[in-house]
């Protein structure tokens, strides 16, 4: 009787094993391909009113598939705001609405304006959520807050917690540019002044007083995200070089 090599057998299943683990491998590869994204020009169309956005730092869709977009308009400069002017001295451009409603189509289809700041959400009622010193729930349609997450009274480095104060407009008068914080005064005081003790003793207790722990807002608001199934908010403090906190969508009272 003929013997066969079991090694003649074995190469050609260990052929068929790796043919079937490639096209294996091939399918979920193709399954898993990432979506392509095509860049739409005309999408926004020409914001209404001679408006100019400033720096987004919140978007948010809705359960219509339109977009909530907060903006800074602080950010705007004087030479970006002489359509304010009476009468106008340029075509361009006035401050807008720090919230602004977009459709689908690229139309304007709402706004309100509200104190501007970091992160936002809509809930599936069309309710919003903006992240300022702490968070608040705004009703689109009066542009009043209905709900906010409650905040130290205090904050790091001096000064109170609350309000939503910002100083008032005055047409076409802006601001130094979004810019304007990260430049440094000439004469201004640098590292090895010798306060540098004491700031750090007023921070030491600061810290003391309120630990990671703290079931409130502390530090600024960097983001925010609803889980409507959970009816719970998860927001980014800032406080401590960032906690993630959750509260209850309804009550705004911390849960974890």
């Amino acid at each position: 009787m003929m013997k066969i090599n079991p090694k003649i057998v074995a190469f050609p299943a260990l052929l068929a094993g790796v043919a079937v683990f490639i096209s294996y491998m091939g399918s979920g590869t193709q399954a898993q391909t990432a979506p392509r994204y095509k860049f739409d020009p005309d999408w926004p169309k020409p914001l209404p009113n001679k408006w100019k956005m400033g720096g987004v730092t919140g978007l948010a869709v809705d359960k219509d598939d339109n977009v909530w977009v907060l903006n800074r308009p602080n950010d705007l400069t004087d030479i970006e705001l002489h359509a304010e002017l009476t009468p106008p001295t340029a075509d361009c451009c006035v401050r807008p609405p720090s919230m602004i409603h977009i459709d689908k189509n690229g139309n304007v289809i709402g706004s309100f304006d509200a104190p501007q700041g970091h992160g936002m959400g809509v809930d599936s009622k069309g309710f919003v959520y903006i992240g300022q010193d702490t968070v608040r729930k705004y009703d689109p349609k009066t542009g009043k807050v209905v709900g906010e997450v409650p905040r130290t009274p205090e904050r790091e480095g001096g000064g109170g917690g609350g309000g939503r104060g910002e100083a008032a407009h005055v047409p076409g008068r802006g601001s130094a540019g979004p810019v304007a914080g990260f430049l440094t005064p000439t004469g201004g005081r640098g590292r090895g002044t010798g306060d540098g003790a004491a700031r750090g003793s007023a921070a030491a207790a600061f810290r003391a007083k309120y630990p990671p722990s703290t079931p409130m807002i502390v530090g600024g608001i960097e983001e925010i995200r609803l889980d409507e199934a959970a009816n719970e908010m998860y927001v980014a403090d800032s406080y401590l070089g960032g906690r993630v906190m959750v509260f209850d969508m309804t009550t705004f009272a911390f849960k974890r």
